[in-house]
């Protein structure tokens, strides 16, 4: 991890991981440059007065934009601001409350968060010596129409069973309270270790898909964990009450 000392930027982009993929390097600079670009666009507007280089530190894991000494200061200064703005959390209808952060950029900030489901991977992003964690729970998208299934990072709970090989690779993940199969899809070294851990209790973690009413009903699986055994769950008196369809 970077400290304070490392960074010599205006807005920096820090990569952490052993395992980081060239197509992951290359998304997380696309996203980070896409960022930077709506947000001086929506400071300067069409013409801006801040131009940027980019600059490499850290053996290439922090990727830094310094303004010119041609740019405007105090613009520069108000497109850090509008940074940390798109990283506020969002209230329950998917806005943030007085935020100024238009919607293209926290996409890109969105598009930052769901990198770090890469296996060993972190991302940070910093304005001038500050650090911010790039939260989960602060990337939501806005609400989309019902039709549309929303994809967030999350994970899923329940016992694994029912493993398809019919086009994508699937098991199926089936929630004790609500009874509901969720469709899991893997790939790779995942698709042993899901059969070493069919009908146990597991953790699924991905990008989760949930339809109109909030329930999950797809994963795209990025990894699987075992829980423990079913002696340590509460009973279903404990429950009771928690989840809004469960009476």
């Amino acid at each position: 991890m970077a400290c304070s000392t490392d960074i010599d930027a205006d807005l920096t982009l820090e990569l952490n991981g052993e395992c980081i993929t060239p197509t992951v390097f290359k998304e997380s600079v696309n996203a980070f440059v896409g960022l930077l670009g709506t947000l001086t666009r929506s400071v300067c507007g069409e013409s801006p007065s801040v131009e940027w280089q980019m600059q490499v530190r850290g053996g290439g894991n922090l990727i830094g934009a310094c303004a010119t000494h041609r740019s405007d200061r105090s613009q520069v200064l108000a497109i850090r601001d509008l940074a940390v703005d798109c990283l506020r959390p969002r209230g329950r209808d998917g806005t943030a409350e007085g935020s100024l952060c238009p919607d293209a950029a926290r996409e890109y900030v969105r598009k930052l968060a769901k990198l770090q489901f890469a296996p060993g991977t972190c991302v940070r992003f910093w304005t001038g010596t500050r650090p911010h964690e790039i939260d989960l729970a602060l990337v939501k998208p806005q609400q989309a129409p019902p039709h549309k299934r929303i994809g967030l990072p999350g994970t899923v709970e329940g016992r694994l069973s029912a493993l398809h090989d019919h086009g994508d690779v699937y098991f199926e993940v089936r929630e004790y309270i609500r009874n509901r199969p969720i469709k899991c899809i893997v790939e790779g070294a995942l698709i042993e270790k899901c059969k070493e851990l069919w009908r146990r209790r597991v953790t699924v973690r991905g990008i989760v898909h949930y339809d109109p009413e909030g329930r999950p009903v797809k994963v795209e699986v990025r990894d699987v964990v075992p829980l423990t055994g079913n002696c340590k769950l509460p009973s279903h008196m404990e429950v009771l009450g928690i989840l809004r369809d469960y009476k």
